[in-house]
């Protein structure tokens, strides 16, 4: 196998892959932490119909790099592969072939040596056991992995619908917070997404809190209603990454091993994940119909607020916040330690009430909140029960789109 390809585009296209390539562990696949490279070349037919037009005063090797230039135009040539049983990554790159052919290399190697190459075309050479990669006045041989243990990556599942992708990233990183920790309940560490014809719902939870938002797409299908349980880690990761695409391409089904698998597809790169199992809560019987009492705060303020006084927060002292006519009063800290609070002007007219949060948690809601207003609601008007009940924290212009409920600390509980 040989190609050559832009360095840029090789480090973009490995530095991406290589995030999904695990660890090397005892026990596991050792040609699974490696990144498959295939490439391959247009057929005849294919080169012919691109080379159509080519006068017959070429020289070969002007008639070459012609049939070169239009092959890369072709279309991508080259497909950088990871895989780690449960999470299948490729991501297509432009590139001249002139051998095709698939060799594994060791994943986290070469996405390094490729980000420091010079920056110049990057030719690379697989020679029984060795790939040889040369750049400039660099070069480096480096040790293949057996390319036919390598095992065969699930297929993108089939597409169901297309949704716009900042909105998709900005609902992602409100939901995915809340999503649980503890591999002991997979279904938890999930976020949850409810694919209906008007509209994807996402959900998470961790049991102490609560995150949903919904946002409209396009379905493709005429029945498009599911449920998917996708690792939130993963769909984070997904949305956190850079792009200059519209739109995300959304699929699900189960493949011919009979597992279900989700996938997205962002300017052609395809990450297919099989989704996690397990009963989800009901989420829908927590939240409150309606708010008795509510507060209305400036975000970015409460927020620099809450940082500040739990600096001194612990287990045994978390967040206090006591509401009463305008204002919140955050403190934390006991009597035989460090202590803080700070006062914060709101819109609130209704009853003291005293509270306890994990600001941690608080926090993450709060960042979520699209606009300069937050809104915390208590679905009762009685101070000593509401202080036991969630509260539901919102943007003041995000409307039922997204919510966040937050369970409060009991007294004499950490």
């Amino acid at each position: 196998m040989r190609f050559s390809v832009e360095r840029d585009v090789l480090a973009d296209a490995t530095g991406w892959a290589a995030r999904y390539v695990p660890k090397p562990t005892a026990g596991a696949q050792q040609v699974l932490t490696g990144l498959l490279l295939e490439a391959t070349m247009p057929t005849p037919d294919q080169v012919h119909d691109q080379a159509g037009d080519q006068t017959g005063d070429q020289t070969p090797e002007q008639a070459q790099a012609q049939a070169q230039a239009r092959a890369r135009a072709s279309g991508p040539v080259l497909t950088v592969s990871a895989f780690d049983s449960e999470v299948a990554a490729r991501a297509p790159v432009e590139a001249v072939v002139t051998e095709p052919g698939r060799v594994v290399v060791p994943g986290r190697l070469l996405a390094d040596v490729v980000r420091n190459l010079p920056d110049a075309p990057v030719v690379v050479e697989a020679t029984g056991t060795r790939v040889i990669i040369e750049c400039g006045a660099a070069r480096f041989r480096i040790p293949a992995l057996s390319a036919e243990d390598y095992p065969v990556l699930p297929a993108f599942p089939p597409p169901v619908g297309e949704v716009d992708t900042l909105g998709f990233a900005a609902a992602v990183a409100q939901v995915a917070p809340a999503a649980g920790r503890d591999d002991a309940l997979p279904v938890l560490t999930a976020v949850r997404l409810e694919i209906a014809r008007g509209g994807l719902t996402m959900v998470a939870t961790d049991r102490y809190r609560l995150a949903v938002r919904t946002i409209p797409w396009q379905p493709t299908v005429d029945d498009p209603d599911a449920i998917a349980h996708v690792p939130a880690r993963l769909l984070a990761d997904v949305a956190k990454l850079p792009t200059t695409a519209s739109r995300v391409m959304i699929g699900m089904g189960v493949d011919e091993a009979g597992v279900l698998r989700f996938g997205l597809s962002v300017n052609g790169r395809q990450t297919i994940v099989r989704l996690l199992e397990g009963s989800f809560p009901n989420y829908r019987r927590l939240l409150p119909e309606t708010s008795e009492l509510t507060v209305t705060a400036p975000t970015a303020v409460l927020a620099a607020a809450v940082r500040r006084v739990a600096l001194v927060a612990t287990r045994t002292a978390p967040l206090r916040f006591t509401f009463s006519a305008g204002q919140v009063v955050a403190e934390a800290g006991d009597g035989g330690g460090a202590q803080a609070s700070e006062l914060v002007p709101v819109e609130y007219d209704g009853p003291e009430l005293s509270v306890l949060f994990n600001p941690g948690f608080l926090l993450d809601g709060l960042a979520a909140v699209e606009g300069d207003e937050a809104i915390i609601g208590f679905a009762t008007a009685d101070p000593e029960v509401a202080s036991t009940k969630p509260a539901v924290l919102t943007g003041k212009d995000d409307g039922e789109d997204y919510r966040y409920l937050l369970m409060p600390i009991r007294t004499g509980a950490a």
